[in-house]
C-alpha cells in the first residue's frame, strides 16, 4: 500500500470518449459535480488506472511500474494528452511516511523524460500507514497530504 496510479482529469473532459476506445482499465471513473465524498463534489471529470500496487515502503518498484506503463502506452498516452478538455494528466506516487527528520524520494531523470515527453505531471503523495485502509480504501482513495508536487514541462 499505497502504489502509484496514473489520473487523466478536465473541466470539459468526457473520460467515457477516451475509454471506450481504450485498453486502460480504469479503477475509478469520476464527473465534473458528482458527490466526491460526504461533503464534496468532483471539481473535474476523469479517470485513474492503477500503474503499480507495489506498497509504499516500494518506491524504486513503483517507479520501475511507471517506467514500463509510460513506455508500454506511449501511443495511447499520446493521445490522451492532445484529448479535446484534458488539462492534467500525472503519476502520483503514494509513499510511506517515514519517521525521523528528513524524508526524500528521488526520482529519476529517465522517468521525468518521458513523462514531461508526454505532458505528464508527477506528484508524491506521502500517506500515514496507520489505519490507511480504514480512512482511504483502495478503490476509492484520494491523497491524504500531497507534500510534493512536480510538473515537467
Amino acid at each position: 500500500m499505497p502504489g502509484c496510479v496514473f489520473r487523466a482529469s478536465g473541466d470539459e473532459f468526457v473520460p467515457q470518449e477516451f475509454l471506450s476506445r481504450s485498453s486502460f482499465s480504469a479503477c475509478n471513473v469520476f464527473l465534473r459535480g458528482e458527490a466526491r465524498g460526504s461533503s464534496s463534489v468532483w471539481q473535474t471529470s476523469g479517470f485513474t488506472v492503477e500503474v503499480s500496487a507495489a506498497s509504499g515502503e516500494e518506491f524504486g518498484e513503483q517507479i520501475q511500474d511507471a517506467f514500463e506503463f509510460l513506455n508500454r502506452f506511449r501511443d495511447e498516452l499520446s493521445r490522451l494528452a492532445d484529448m479535446s478538455g484534458v488539462t492534467n494528466l500525472r503519476l502520483d506516487f503514494g509513499v510511506s511516511r517515514k519517521s525521523g527528520f528528513l524524508q526524500s524520494s528521488y526520482l529519476p531523470p529517465e522517468l521525468l523524460k518521458v513523462a514531461g515527453g508526454l505532458k505528464i505531471g508527477i506528484e508524491i503523495s506521502i500517506y500515514s500507514e496507520d489505519n490507511i485502509e480504514s480512512t482511504y480504501p483502495r478503490r476509492n482513495r484520494t491523497s491524504a497530504w500531497s507534500g510534493l508536487a512536480i510538473t515537467v514541462l
